[in-house]
């Protein structure tokens, strides 16, 4: 590494010890990934259709003031038709030969000539019975159950949203984990392949030792053994990027070969860390349950509402009159209060119930509360370690370049043995890899300080 690019580390690394910047934690690549993740996710999928049945609920709760109406046609036989007693009938007779006598004029205790037709008594209901009705009903007044289902549905939506946005932020730990470790493992390959450039040159300068005299072909074995060593690492990197590029696949639903083309890179964030331990958000968790213990208050007021009167209308219209009985309105309409004096207790038990899981839902949050102090501190602790591991293993990265060149230096001159090369060519790939390691650390605890503090975000 040239001198220009070590003085751009140490000025990096000054502005980060003296939180002069807040960097970007996703940078667009990642966004675009989290964004497929999301749109993949079954669990956001689910949340979606839940929150879209609870909608519906709602619609169905204010639809309960719309009327109902409803046709009915219905046949009916009785074994016979229903009729008047048999003295009433003859009292209607009676009535009817007195009217028609007065009528032609006919003295009251004079006989009704036989010829004189009379009309017969009509049954009070025939027994072929078949009808065409019209039904109405609408309610007026509801108790205040209707208002209170839908303030309750407002708030089960909004809690359903809130797991959505918990779910999206363990999507967003994860897509950025899975693709900060493909960024190490390329710039793991970079590491590889300067160390192999290293190796090529000292078995040119080997080879030609061995053809002056100054070398034997034992120093030749030990840079293949060398080369090899890195080999399988190069495997074993291989192997890594197969699993890591699965992995986004399934997290993202995006094709691996897309997966396979990104270029990775990974930086520390910067943010102030003087106000990691003392800004903090309010968890989505905590936000749900919020939501869910208004919407449980909603309903134990509306258990109370069964004790309120209901009042509704309804009406009723016969289109086919032929089968009325003498006794049958063609129409009818009306108002219904209807008052449950006295359910059994079960009101007051749904209420005991509900108010029990109001109570299990604020000690969830307590824990939570609990929960979120100790990973902040937690958080924080790590965060802090990562960046002093960062400026120290960047002292060491520095230390193992000086090494290097001071080991090659003396054994070009034979003041030294390969070995001692060597050694020095794997501590400086070493040393490599321990700076790349502490970057995905500090990356790490970067986002898991910025998630415990409830300030994750696509946008940060």
């Amino acid at each position: 590494m040239n001198d220009m690019a070590n003085k751009f580390i140490v000025v990096l690394f000054s502005l980060f010890i003296n939180n002069a910047i807040q960097a970007q934690v996703f940078n667009q690549e990642v966004k675009n990934l989290i964004e497929k993740s999301f749109e993949n996710s079954s669990e956001i999928k689910i949340n979606h259709y839940k929150a879209d049945q609870i909608k519906t609920d709602r619609k169905i709760a204010l639809n309960n003031y719309l009327p109902r109406v409803s046709a009915n046609a219905t046949y009916t036989r009785l074994n016979d038709d229903i009729e008047f007693p048999q003295n009433l009938q003859g009292l209607l007779l009676g009535t009817q030969k007195v009217l028609i006598k007065e009528k032609i004029g006919l003295p009251f205790n004079t006989t009704l000539p036989s010829t004189v037709p009379l009309t017969p008594v009509d049954p009070i209901q025939k027994k072929d019975i078949f009808r065409v009705t019209g039904n109405t009903q609408m309610v007026l007044f509801s108790g205040f159950k209707i208002p209170l289902a839908v303030k309750a549905t407002r708030h089960q939506q909004r809690a359903i949203e809130l797991l959505s946005e918990k779910e999206k932020n363990k999507l967003m730990v994860s897509v950025s984990e899975a693709y900060n470790k493909l960024a190490l493992v390329d710039a793991s390959e970079i590491v590889l392949n300067a160390s192999e450039k290293v190796l090529i040159e000292q078995a040119l300068f080997v080879e030609a030792a061995i053809k002056n005299g100054l070398a034997t072909p034992i120093e030749r074995q030990k840079i293949e053994l060398a080369k090899q060593r890195l080999a399988v690492k190069r495997v074993e990197l291989a192997g890594n990027k197969i699993l890591l590029i699965e992995k986004l696949h399934q997290l993202t639903g995006v094709e691996n070969k897309i997966l396979d083309g990104l270029n990775p890179t990974l930086q520390p964030i910067l943010i102030e860390s003087d106000s990691a331990s003392t800004k903090t958000g309010v968890r989505i968790e905590v936000k749900a349950m919020d939501e869910a213990i208004i919407a449980l208050s909603y309903k134990q007021k509306i258990e109370k509402t069964e004790l309120i009167p209901k009042l509704a209308m309804f009406g009723q219209y016969e289109f086919r009159k032929q089968n009325l009985s003498l006794l049958d309105p063609v129409w009818y309409a009306g108002i219904r209060l209807q008052w449950n004096l006295f359910d059994g207790f079960t009101a007051k038990e749904n209420i005991r119930k509900i108010e029990m899981d109001k109570m299990i839902y604020e000690e969830q949050k307590k824990e939570i509360n609990d929960l979120q102090k100790l990973g902040i501190t937690k958080a924080t602790v790590e965060f802090t370690t990562a960046n002093q591991k960062m400026v120290m293993t960047r002292e060491q990265l520095l230390l193992a370049d000086r090494m290097y060149d001071l080991t090659n230096k003396q054994y070009k001159n034979g003041l030294t043995t390969l070995t001692e090369l060597l050694s020095s060519i794997n501590e400086k790939e070493k040393t490599n890899l321990d700076l790349l390691a502490v970057y995905f650390e500090q990356h790490t605890a970067a986002i898991q300080l910025l998630d415990a503090r409830g300030f994750l975000s696509i946008n940060n």
